[in-house]
């Protein structure tokens, strides 16, 4: 009889757990909360505005209410889901939303602001359409030299930050000019590479792996010098080679840091490209926006600068995708 009194009890306390936590999980996991309500409102204020007509008379709206359900279709995307609900995304789109609705206000319905050198969003969302098959080619273009650049600076990085951490003597030497050359912008070798180097390609691969080579080498360094030396101690014991101990022990256990390292340098590294690009290119990123702002045309530099945004985004996105499937507890 004790035992089954005790089943029973097991049971209903189970059941009560379930019932709480069901409670709990419905408070936090509540979609209607005053941010979304807020954003949900901007939202449908945004296509009022767009809609109305203004002083100003853009030659077609409907790029723009595309690109405006695209926005409320991955804000709800990335919202909904109750694990991955928070409010931080509410409020990325509540500042949007009010972004957009003041551009169009001012621009469009009011007409306050300089048609040439601030453009309507109709004309600016406008020119990807038009534009699309010229974006496309730039985009991949830039992509494969940051592709290039970067993963270059980042194997050389580590694996020589490994080898110099590990080895004191060469430490003492190396550690000195990494801590002076890391904090000078690479961008500044950028107009030198160009007219030193036999390819522009070749320059702008160069400004990626020096903006990002000594930086990485420098951190590589410091993370294997502050390592836990009850690690190092007991690999020591093991009687282990030097390649065997960097590439079996340090690496793995730099791994971690230098993922997560990856979602501050892969935007440091666009960045340094599309300003190397405006040096002397002729594609690219850069290229379009320096190209068409040498012709002051406005709008497509908009477009080309909100494109260069959508591109460093989607790189983010990717990489802490990849982190969050290797490293575990990211």
């Amino acid at each position: 009889m004790a035992r089954w009194k005790t089943a029973k009890e097991a049971v209903a306390e189970a059941a009560e757990n379930n019932v709480r936590g069901a409670k709990g999980g419905g408070k936090r996991r509540r979609v209607l909360t005053p941010s979304f309500v807020l954003a949900s409102l901007l939202f449908v204020a945004l296509l009022v505005a767009i809609a109305v007509p203004g002083k100003a008379t853009p030659k077609t709206s409907v790029p723009f209410f595309a690109a405006a359900f695209i926005m409320e279709a991955l804000f709800l995307w990335r919202y909904l889901p109750a694990r991955a609900r928070n409010q931080s995304t509410c409020h990325i789109a509540i500042a949007l939303w009010l972004l957009l609705i003041v551009w169009e206000v001012v621009s469009t319905d009011l007409k306050l602001t300089h048609p040439v050198l601030i453009p309507n969003p109709e004309n600016v969302f406008a020119v990807f359409p038009a534009r699309w098959p010229e974006l496309v080619q730039n985009v991949a273009s830039s992509l494969i030299l940051l592709v290039e650049g970067f993963l270059t600076s980042l194997v050389a990085g580590n694996i020589i930050g490994l080898f110099v951490g590990w080895c004191p003597k060469v430490r003492e030497a190396v550690y000195p000019i990494a801590h002076v050359l890391a904090p000078v912008p690479a961008i500044v070798f950028a107009p030198y590479l160009v007219m030193l180097l036999p390819s522009f390609k070749a320059a702008a691969v160069m400004v990626i792996f020096l903006g990002i080579f000594w930086s990485t080498l420098l951190n590589t360094i410091l993370c294997v010098e502050s390592m836990d030396r009850h690690i190092l101690d007991s690999a020591k014991m093991l009687g282990l080679s030097t390649p065997t101990m960097i590439f079996r022990v340090l690496l793995p256990y730099m791994y971690p840091t230098v993922a997560t390292g990856l979602k501050t340098q892969l935007p440091t590294a666009m960045l340094m490209l599309v300003m190397a690009e405006m040096y002397g290119a002729t594609s690219g990123l850069g290229y379009f926006v320096i190209n068409y702002t040498n012709y002051a045309n406005y709008t497509n530099v908009v477009a080309g600068i909100i494109m260069v945004g959508i591109v460093v985004t989607v790189l983010n996105w990717l990489v802490g995708m990849a982190v969050r499937k290797t490293v575990k507890w990211s």
